[in-house]
C-alpha cells in the first residue's frame, strides 16, 4: 500500500473545519531523532526509517489530549485511536497464529492464552520489557496509566504493520511475547520448570543476571542463570525474557532435563 494511501485513509473521520498538511513532521525539534531512537532499539530493530513513513511512528505515539488542543491542531493530524484499532487485530491475529501453527491446542485454550494481549498486560510488558514507549507518548494534562501506554502499543503496531508489512510486524510481536507465550506452555517454560527444578531439590538461590551486547543500533540481550553460586547456563536473544528463558533451558540440560 502506498503512504500516499494510507495517509488519505488515516484522514477519514478528522473533522472538517481542522486542516493539516498531507505530509505532516512531527511537531518538536528533535521529535524524529526521539521516534527513530525509539524504532531501532530491540525489541523493534527498525532502523533506516523513511521520512514519509516517520509522521505514521509518530501519529502512533500520540494521545487524543495532545492532539485534540487547539494549540496544536495545525501540526497533528490526527490521534492514535485508529492506528489502535488496526494494531489491535494484528496483535491478536499475529498470537492467535503463532498458538494455532506451534501448539496443538483446543480453542478454548487458545483463547485463554491469547489474553496476554489484553490491555494491562501489555502496559506491564511495556514496562516490565523497558521498551521505552510510555517515555515518548505525546499527551497534554494527561497521566501515562496502563490504558495510554496499551493504546500506544497497540497503535505502534499497526504503524510497523502499514509501513513494513506483516512478516515484520510478526517479527516484533512474537520478539516481545515470546516469554509470554512460553510461559504458557509447560513444556517450553524452561523458568518455570528451572524453578521448580531448583525448589524440589533445594539447590539453592536462583538469579538471572543480564547485559547487553552487540553493536549499538541493534543489540541484543545476554543473561546467565545461576544456581547455588554456580553458573549453569547463559542464553542470548532480542529481549531479557528470552534471554532467560534459553539461558534456563542451557541449565536444565546441565542438570539432566531435556
Amino acid at each position: 500500500m502506498r503512504l500516499s494511501t494510507i495517509w488519505e485513509k488515516l484522514r477519514i473521520g478528522r473533522s472538517s473545519r481542522q486542516k493539516s498538511p498531507e505530509r505532516p513532521e512531527p511537531a518538536e525539534p528533535g521529535r524524529g531523532a526521539e521516534v527513530r531512537a525509539l524504532l531501532a532499539h530491540p525489541p523493534f530493530g527498525l532502523t533506516g526509517v523513511a521520512d514519509a513513513a516517520l509522521p505514521l511512528y509518530d501519529l502512533a505515539l500520540t494521545h487524543r489530549s495532545y492532539a485534540n488542543t487547539g494549540e496544536y491542531q495545525i501540526t497533528t493530524v490526527d490521534d492514535n485511536e485508529r492506528l489502535e484499532f488496526l494494531g489491535n487485530y494484528v496483535l491478536d491475529f499475529i498470537i492467535a497464529e503463532h498458538l494455532y501453527g506451534e501448539y496443538n491446542l483446543p480453542p478454548g485454550e487458545m483463547n485463554r492464552r491469547l489474553q496476554v494481549t489484553r490491555n494491562t498486560k501489555l502496559a506491564d510488558i511495556v514496562l516490565q520489557q523497558g521498551l521505552g514507549i510510555d517515555s515518548v507518548i505525546r499527551r497534554r494534562g494527561q497521566a501515562v496509566t496502563d490504558s495510554v501506554i496499551a493504546d500506544a502499543f497497540e497503535a505502534l503496531i499497526g504503524a510497523i504493520y502499514l509501513d513494513r508489512g506483516l512478516a515484520v510486524a510478526r517479527e516484533v510481536v512474537l520478539a516481545i511475547f515470546e516469554g509470554e507465550i512460553a510461559d504458557c506452555d509447560t513444556r517450553r517454560n524452561y523458568r518455570g520448570r528451572l524453578q521448580e527444578r531448583v525448589a524440589r531439590e533445594d539447590l539453592g538461590e536462583l538469579e538471572y543476571a543480564y547485559r547487553q551486547t552487540g553493536p549499538g543500533n541493534c543489540p541484543v540481550w545476554a543473561a546467565r542463570v545461576i544456581v547455588g553460586g554456580t553458573p549453569l547456563g547463559e542464553g542470548e536473544a532480542r529481549t531479557k525474557q528470552g534471554a532467560a528463558m534459553l539461558a534456563a533451558r542451557e541449565a536444565l540440560g546441565h542438570l539432566g532435563e531435556e
